[in-house]
């Protein structure tokens, strides 16, 4: 066989008991770019691994001292430390705004209704399969995420790892215009609200 040379990638198919192979162009990632703090702003990055690193503490406490606004998008919410700090962010007149997964509609213990009934605003995203993000957003330059769900097993019982990124607006931007962008394709949660095959809410 004649050797190909080159950057491209060599993808192989056997047609018709013959081996051919054609070119394929390098894939084209769709990140986004986030520009890194200079060292002077005094940026930080805190790693929690658990079971041992108390982390939902950490994101209680980083809720505590929240000045303006809380928004989180989560997947799996049962954590009675998270769901108390977030009320008592709303309490003190913050900008808090819950985000979950189609799942804890049903969920014997979710805690949407915890937030339905203490007034903290609260959505549900069915635009997927499943609403998968972990993210935590603290006034204009704070983020967290990792794959730790918000719940007392993600933090207590199982091996997870959550990063609290501290005086980085930049990337708290990023985070809450994609947040902004999952509100907007979300329902606002009422109780008794259930989905059809479709992913979608119905009346």
């Amino acid at each position: 066989m004649k050797r190909l040379h080159g950057l491209a990638l060599l993808r192989f198919f056997r047609l018709g008991g013959l081996l051919a192979a054609t070119m394929a162009s390098p894939l084209q990632a769709k990140g986004i770019d986030i520009t890194l703090p200079p060292p002077a702003s005094g940026a930080s990055a805190q790693v929690f691994f658990s079971p041992d690193a108390e982390t939902d503490q950490a994101i209680a406490q980083a809720i505590a001292d929240a000045r303006r606004r809380v928004w989180v998008a989560g997947y799996f919410f049962t954590s009675s430390a998270l769901a108390k700090a977030l009320d008592q962010a709303k309490a003190r007149g913050l900008d808090v705004r819950v985000l979950l997964d189609r799942s804890q509609v049903t969920l014997k213990y979710s805690s949407a209704t915890y937030f339905h009934n203490k007034g903290v605003p609260l959505w549900i995203n069915a635009r997927y399969p499943v609403m998968h993000h972990k993210f935590v957003l603290i006034d204009a330059d704070t983020v967290g995420f990792g794959s730790m769900n918000f719940t007392r097993a993600g933090a207590q019982q199982n091996a997870e790892n959550f990063n609290l990124f501290r005086r980085w607006p930049q990337l708290a931007s990023t985070y809450a215009k994609e947040f902004e962008r999952l509100q907007q394709e979300s329902e606002p949660y009422r109780p008794g609200m259930a989905f059809d095959s479709a992913t979608q809410p119905k009346p």
